[in-house]
């Protein structure tokens, strides 16, 4: 390391010169006393007296120059340098070492984090922070960014092959029919059973209007002439009649309009008697359900295994994951939507209900501290390896420079010190010598 630059002198100066000055001024008043003493003007006592006072703080203005300028850098030259000097630089493995002992060992050992952590609230440092509305709004929007990071993995393979597996284990083991019964019985008597009945009219309204009815239909007159048929030789008679005079295809049309009609009409009146007779047919089967009827019972079991051994549940998943990330996406764009409104509203309940239950604040602290602790304790080496790894990053110039900048200004009293101590002690010395001479 080199000396110190000229111009981190000048700094040094600037920014406290007091020991500069002691130096200087011992110096000058030195060679001041030596002009006067050698054109006979202080040749009195006192004047001597004064003399080796000057003399001796110029030499322990120069002794702690020296102390001090010998801990940063070497001195006096670049090409060579006294023994004992550029001390920071050299003593750099055990000064390192030293501050990662003092600081893991002493001044954050394990008993010194327990001993501070046993005043930490957590519960009231939290409820301080989140008193500013600035505060729960970032929190808000720190909670929506996590959602929309676990949006963005919703249609992941895994997460619906998951959810396959979990609903089938889930219905298989599930006792489904008392509790269905019940929940069927509830749903019809509140009425809940309409909307499913329009759903369903409507549907094969739809079906019936674009034609999808009109085949099957005409296979079901053909059938039932055919059948007719084989009831003996005056039924053939009338069959075969009845095909060569039967448009099939106009009969299945005009059957599949009437059959559109009658469900359209079902679908637009509340009170239709067909409704009616479902709702009772529907809630006859609860009925048994909740009874415990094995005939009912079993035709759910049925339908229950082959819901988890043969129906195709993952794609079925999958296009529902696919529809909730998307809306999850559009809600969390939006910052004034119904889920960001849920979560400000969750926010506040639990802000409100952490201030009223002092039970809940003292299990937030223990179990804060708790954790705290225990991380400090295992992971305790942690804390000096952050230190030395802090002390390696530094080039010897930067760490002179940060130890210098904290202790530079005080040093400089030591040399001022010196200065004053050394003038005193010789001015002393001087005086003792004249009265025992």
């Amino acid at each position: 390391m080199s000396p110190l630059p000229l111009d981190q002198v000048s700094k040094t100066f600037r920014r406290n010169p007091v020991g500069t000055l002691s130096l200087l001024g011992a110096g000058l008043g030195f060679a001041t006393m030596e002009t006067l003493r050698h054109y006979g003007i202080a040749a009195t006592p006192a004047w001597r007296i004064l003399q080796s006072g000057f003399e001796a703080g110029l030499v322990g203005g120069c002794a702690d120059w020296f102390a001090v300028s010998a801990l940063f850098r070497p001195i006096p030259t670049r090409r060579f340098s006294l023994p004992h000097t550029n001390i920071v630089v050299k003593g750099r493995a055990k000064l390192s070492a030293g501050i990662v002992d003092m600081v893991q060992n002493r001044w954050l050992s394990a008993e010194t984090l327990a001993e501070h952590l046993g005043r930490l609230n957590a519960s009231r440092f939290l409820l301080e922070h989140l008193a500013a509305p600035r505060a729960r709004a970032q929190m808000v929007e720190g909670a929506r960014d996590l959602l929309g990071r676990l949006a963005g993995s919703l249609d992941a393979p895994e997460i619906a092959g998951f959810l396959d597996r979990a609903l089938r284990d889930q219905l298989a083991g599930l006792d489904l029919g008392p509790t269905f019964g019940r929940w069927m019985e509830t749903r019809i008597q509140v009425g809940d059973t309409s909307a499913l009945w329009d759903f369903l009219a409507a549907s094969v309204a739809n079906s019936t209007e674009q034609g999808d009815f009109s085949a099957p239909i005409k296979n079901l007159l053909q059938q039932a002439v055919a059948h007719y048929k084989d009831q003996g030789a005056w039924a053939w008679i009338k069959g075969k009649a009845a095909e060569l005079t039967f448009d099939y295809d106009q009969v299945a049309a005009s059957m599949s309009t009437a059959f559109a009609q009658s469900l359209r009409d079902i679908q637009r009146d509340p009170h239709h008697p067909i409704r009616a007779q479902l709702d009772e047919q529907l809630l006859g089967f609860a009925h048994k359900l909740t009874a415990g009827d094995r005939a009912a019972c079993a035709a759910l079991e049925q339908l229950q295994h082959r819901l988890t051994e043969h129906a195709e549940l993952g794609p079925f998943l999958a296009r529902i994951l696919s529809r909730l990330q998307e809306t999850l996406r559009e809600q969390l764009r939006t910052p004034d939507s119904h889920l960001t409104l849920l979560l400000d509203h969750t926010l506040e309940n639990l802000i409100a209900g952490l201030q009223n239950e002092p039970d809940t604040q003292a299990r937030l602290d223990g179990w804060v501290r708790r954790t705290i602790l225990d991380l400090a304790q295992r992971n305790h080496s942690v804390i000096g390896e952050m230190v030395a790894g802090s002390l390696a990053k530094l080039t010897d110039d930067d760490l002179v420079s940060q130890i210098e900048g904290k202790v530079g200004n005080d040093l400089q009293y030591i040399r001022l010190n010196g200065a004053v101590v050394g003038a005193i002690v010789g001015m002393s010395l001087a005086l003792i010598k004249l009265l025992l001479a």
